[in-house]
C-alpha cells in the first residue's frame, strides 16, 4: 500500500472529486476506458496514479486538475 501523508491526501481528494462529479467508480472507470478495479486500487492506495493518468481523472470528473491540485 501506498501509505505516504501526502499521497493519502491525493487519494482523499481524487475520491471526493468523483464523488461530486456523481460518479460512481464503475461510472468513472468507463469514462477513463479501465475496469472498475483500477479506479478502486487507486483509491485504496494500491496503485500510483502517474500525471497524466491524473489528468485524465480529473477531466472525466469534469474538474480542472489544478483545482485538485490545490486542494491537495
Amino acid at each position: 500500500m501506498l501509505y505516504a501523508q501526502r499521497y493519502e491526501a491525493l487519494r482523499k481528494v481524487l475520491r471526493d472529486t468523483r464523488r461530486k462529479a456523481g460518479l460512481t467508480q464503475v461510472g468513472l472507470a468507463q469514462k477513463l476506458g479501465k475496469g472498475q478495479s483500477y479506479v478502486s486500487k487507486i483509491e485504496r492506495g494500491e496503485q500510483y496514479l502517474d500525471v497524466l493518468e491524473f489528468i485524465l481523472w480529473c477531466e472525466a470528473c469534469g474538474t480542472p486538475s489544478g483545482r485538485v491540485i490545490a486542494k491537495v
